[in-house]
This record gives structure tokens, C-alpha cells and sequence, in this order.
């Protein structure tokens, strides 16, 4: 991205074959040159945070009304699906459960891992309402949604560049191309000594 611009600062501005492709390309690389460098890194920063700030906005919010309860299945759960590997599913079924508290027994239904039988242990989320519910976002997830977006914004405003760059190259000879047989149309005849 910095060759054509290096190139037009080498040759000056009265270089005799600086044609205005050349210049509008060496400006173009600068431009993109400094999203690529800038941009990129800003754009990256900017989605992090903003996953970040939302992120942990979510998980407080999780926290403070979510709680968890021990608790005994009061059904059995469904058995686990074994999948095309050997291994079994982690997925959690909704399953009735019991637990007691102050107020006397309860009963909800919890996701609940595959293959528990009833009467067995289990810990499960209830919100504040008393429903079951998944466990609270972890700071973990987080951490790693907010590197995964920032990663992923600053990656395309890369390649977006870069895509730009390119276009830009591809445009430009074109367009020199077209001069040059435009001017060798009007050389060649002089040059070769058949002219009309």
C-alpha cells in the first residue's frame, strides 16, 4: 500500500511520466494505508467495548436474580443422545424438580443434565420468579465474546481495505493502460515511420 505513494514523493510532481492515475492511486494507498493501520484497530477497540460493556451489563444483571437451589429430580431425565463419535451430548432437558426452602416445599421446571434418574441430586438455576433457568453468564464469556468481536471487526475493516487496495490497483491500470495505447496509437505511426 505504501509503493505507489513512496514512488510519487520519489518522482515529484514533475515526473514526465506521472500521469493522474498514478496520482490518484498514490493518494488512494495513503488513504487506505492509514484505515488499514488506524482503522482497523479503532474498529476492532469499538466493537470489544461495546460486546465488553454489554456483556458484563448482562451477566450483573443474571446475577442479581438468578440463584441456585439443591434440588431432586422429581422425573427422570431424558437418557443422552450419544452422537456419531462415541461421546454423549452435554444438553440439558427440562425436567421437574423439588427442593424445600423457609416457605415449604417448591417445584419447578430445570434444565437439567441427560440421564439423571428421579430422586437423584442436582443444583439448579431459578430466577426470581421461582422458574428455572440457565446459571448466569460467566465473566469468562465475556472476556471471550468481547475478543472475538473485536477480532472479527478489526479483520474485516482489513480486508475491506485491502479489498479497496485492490480495486483501487486494478482501476488505476486500467486506466493507464488505456492512456498508454492511446499515446503508442499516436507514437507508433512517428516512432516507425508510417504515419498517415
Amino acid at each position: 500500500m505504501i509503493a505507489p505513494w513512496r514512488s510519487y514523493v520519489r518522482q515529484g510532481r514533475s515526473a514526465p511520466l506521472r500521469r493522474t492515475s498514478d496520482v490518484l492511486e498514490a493518494w488512494a494507498s495513503l488513504v487506505l494505508g492509514a484505515v488499514l493501520f488506524l482503522g482497523a484497530p479503532a474498529a476492532g477497540l469499538a466493537a470489544g467495548w461495546t460486546v465488553y460493556t454489554e456483556g458484563r451489563a448482562t451477566v450483573a444483571e443474571q446475577t442479581a436474580t438468578r440463584h441456585r437451589v439443591h434440588a431432586v429430580l422429581a422425573k427422570d431425565a431424558p437418557p443422552p443422545n450419544p452422537s456419531a463419535d462415541g461421546t454423549t451430548d452435554d444438553a440439558k432437558y427440562p425436567v421437574a424438580v423439588r427442593w424445600s426452602d423457609p416457605g415449604g416445599s417448591r417445584e419447578a421446571v430445570a434444565p437439567v443434565p441427560a440421564g439423571l434418574k428421579r430422586g437423584d441430586p442436582v443444583d439448579v438455576w431459578l430466577d426470581d420468579r421461582g422458574r428455572g433457568t440457565e446459571a448466569p453468564a460467566a465473566v469468562e464469556d465475556v472476556w471471550l465474546n468481547t475478543v472475538a468481536a473485536g477480532s472479527g471487526a478489526a479483520a474485516i475493516a482489513a480486508v475491506s481495505a485491502a479489498g479497496l487496495r485492490l480495486a483501487v490497483r486494478r482501476t488505476a491500470d486500467r486506466h493507464r493502460m488505456t492512456e498508454w495505447e492511446r499515446e503508442w496509437a499516436r507514437t507508433e505511426p512517428v516512432w516507425s515511420g508510417r504515419r498517415n
